[in-house]
């Protein structure tokens, strides 16, 4: 028997794009999850309502700005599978560099999701500890795991960009999920985790049965 979950995983396959079957890519998804069994309900998570909604209004909040283009490279910090915003980014842009400390994860996003792309950089990385030099030209640096690792005025290569860039971060209060170590209990003090010379320019927060998830996305002053 079919699931509503699998239902609404088949819903946002089509989302993604635009109501038109990509059946690569829905087939690259099954396949993974059935080499994969003991991620199979991981991945299928990375579909879900509230997985989609999140990043669909984040990838909107981006778009709202008209800052990419097809010279653009963009920068992901815990990309867990990149389900969503790696199909959606990819066709606009240069250059996306995709990075986790999962390398099961960063297997399959790789060799299995996206094993086509040739616009799509991956690495199994810790961010806090090696600068990459894809970073100087960054126009664009997502995170949509903050409440996975410390925050983000601790990453120590703002400095370091040789271009105007800009953040799309996103946070939120599910204190009690396994692995989030610093999750934020408002907006303003998601603010507080950011660099002081971080401008932001646009922020959402969208509820779900387990709690909110907050957006900032805004430019990164440089000089």
């Amino acid at each position: 028997m079919i699931k509503r979950s699998d239902l609404n995983f088949l819903k946002n396959i089509l989302s993604i794009h635009n109501n038109e079957l990509n059946l690569d890519y829905l087939t690259n998804v099954l396949t993974a999850m059935e080499h994969n069994e003991d991620l199979a309900e991981d991945i299928l998570d990375s579909f879900s309502v509230n997985q989609f909604k999140a990043k669909t209004r984040m990838l909107e909040l981006i778009n709202s700005l008209d800052i990419l283009d097809n010279d653009s490279e963009v920068i992901i910090f815990g990309c867990w599978y990149g389900s969503i915003l790696i199909p959606e980014l990819s066709k606009k842009i240069k250059r996306i560099t995709a990075i986790d400390l999962d390398e099961n994860v960063i297997k399959i996003a790789k060799n299995k999701f996206f094993g086509d792309y040739k616009n799509v950089e991956f690495a199994v990385d810790d961010i806090f500890i090696t600068e990459r030099r894809r970073y100087k030209q960054a126009k664009l640096f997502i995170n949509t795991s903050c409440e996975h690792m410390l925050p983000m005025n601790q990453w120590p290569y703002w400095e370091n960009l040789e271009c105007d860039s800009y953040f799309a971060f996103q946070s939120n209060n599910m204190f009690q999920i396994e692995g989030h170590i610093n999750c934020v209990n408002s907006p303003d003090e998601f603010k507080n985790q950011l660099p002081s010379h971080f401008q932001v320019l646009l922020q959402d927060e969208i509820k779900d049965e387990r709690g909110t998830r907050y957006m900032l996305v805004g430019k990164i002053q440089n000089g």
